[in-house]
C-alpha cells in the first residue's frame, strides 16, 4: 500500500480503502479463482501447499510435455528451460527469500525428500533431546517422514491416543524414561 501510515481498523470499509491503494492489487488478474456455488468468487487464504493457479500454469506445462514429446531424455540439456540445471533458475531469488548468500543455496527435490535429508543428516536424539515436533494435520508424506527416522534411530512412536505429540514413545536407553 502507498500510505504506510495506514492505522489499521477492523471494518469492511477499512478492508476496501485498502485494497483501492494497494499498488499491487493488478496481480489478482494472473491467477484463476475458484467460484463459490453462488459464482461469486472463493476467499481463498490456503497459499502454503497449493496456492491460486497462474493463469500461465497451462502453457508453462504444455511446453514441458511438448519438449518430453520431442527431446525425450535429451531434453535436460535441449529443452527449452533444460531440465539438468533446474535447481539453478532459482538461485538467485531464493537466496533473497531465505537470507543466504546464491552459493550456500540451492533448491531441489520435494518438502517430504528434504525433510529425510534434513533429519538424516541432524537428528541425533539423546537421552535428553530425543522429540521431534511436527504440527497436526501435516502431509501424511511429511509425518512419514519423521515415522521413518524414529524407526531409524530404534525409537517407536507415541500410541495414537497420545496424538503423536511426543516425537517418540520411547526415548533413547540413557534418557530414563519417558515424558509421554
Amino acid at each position: 500500500m502507498q500510505n504506510q501510515s495506514l492505522k489499521f481498523e477492523a471494518s469492511e470499509s477499512f478492508a476496501k480503502d485498502a485494497d483501492a491503494q494497494d499498488s499491487l492489487k493488478h496481480f489478482r488478474e494472473n491467477f484463476y479463482i475458484p467460484k463459490q456455488s453462488n459464482g461469486k468468487d472463493a476467499i481463498y487464504l490456503t497459499g502454503n501447499s497449493l496456492g491460486l493457479q497462474p493463469k500461465t500454469t497451462r502453457a508453462y506445462i504444455e511446453q514441458e510435455l511438448k519438449d518430453w514429446e520431442t527431446f525425450g531424455v535429451e531434453g535436460h540439456t535441449k529443452a527449452k528451460n533444460p531440465w539438468m540445471p533446474y535447481h539453478e533458475f532459482l538461485t538467485e531469488q531464493m537466496a533473497r527469500v531465505v537470507g543466504a548468500k546464491p552459493p550456500e543455496t540451492v533448491v531441489m527435490n520435494s518438502l517430504t525428500v528434504n525433510l529425510h535429508l534434513l533429519m538424516v543428516s541432524f537428528y541425533r536424539p539423546t537421552a535428553t533431546r530425543y522429540k521431534i515436533v511436527i504440527e497436526a494435520g501435516a502431509f501424511p508424506s511429511d509425518q512419514y517422514a519423521v515415522r521413518s527416522q524414529i524407526k531409524f534411530h530404534g525409537l517407536s512412536e507415541p500410541p495414537a491416543s497420545a496424538g503423536g505429540q511426543c516425537g517418540v514413545k520411547n526415548p533413547p536407553a540413557d534418557a530414563g524414561g519417558s515424558d509421554c
